[in-house]
């Protein structure tokens, strides 16, 4: 059975490929319009179409607007601006399609996103607000992955960096990860909220 996928273009400049991948992998991908106030119309679309939602896909924005050095005078009200428009057009997404989730079989949430995202990962010295963005994504996610784990959600963090090697997005956002329902709950990594490089290394947060 194809999984249907619902990808929400963000400004990510990998997305595309990942798209092509899944498309290439059994999978009917759909991608969101970019006004809000369109959201709904497409989801009644697949709904009556296909009746469920396998996979949310989200990307974090790598054009948010640089800002300068940390030190330097920025535009927090900008900054502000950006960071929440990041931050609620996720929120909302994920919140309108739960439904369509709901009855979907992976039942699964995935974000393409940087190393760069990491809190004790990051090195760089600038662009404040494309950070706050990206870390605010990560924490997102693990809310949502406390509020909906216990239905049977399952989540996706990818690093992508390129020609890095290894398992692509992809392949990453389909795959299954070590669950036994026999096993200690902490013993399953379908219990824990991870990101990931393409070599299946965990990155910190």
């Amino acid at each position: 059975m194809r999984k249907i996928v619902l990808c929400m273009d963000n400004g990510n400049l990998s997305l595309r490929e990942v798209k092509s991948y899944l498309a290439s992998h059994n999978c009917k991908v759909y991608t969101l319009p970019e006004r809000d106030k369109d959201i709904k119309a497409m989801l009644t679309e697949i709904g009556q179409k296909e009746g469920r939602i396998d996979l949310l896909l989200f990307g974090v924005n790598e054009q948010i607007s640089e800002d300068g050095a940390v030190g330097t005078a920025r535009d927090y009200e900008m900054l502000l601006e950006s960071v929440g428009e990041q931050m609620n057009r996720v929120r909302n997404t994920i919140e309108e399609t739960l439904p369509l989730l709901r009855k979907g079989n992976l039942k699964r949430i995935g974000m393409i996103t940087k190393k760069e995202s990491s809190i004790s990962n990051c090195r760089d010295d600038c662009n404040y607000g494309r950070h706050m963005a990206w870390a605010g994504l990560n924490m997102m996610g693990k809310l949502y992955f406390n509020l909906l784990r216990p239905e049977g959600f399952t989540f996706r963090w990818y690093c992508l960096e390129e020609n890095a090697g290894g398992m692509s997005a992809g392949e990453y956002l389909l795959s299954g990860l070590c669950y036994d329902s026999n096993e200690p709950y902490c013993h399953s990594d379908e219990n824990r909220f991870v990101m990931r490089d393409s070599h299946l290394r965990e990155i910190p947060w």
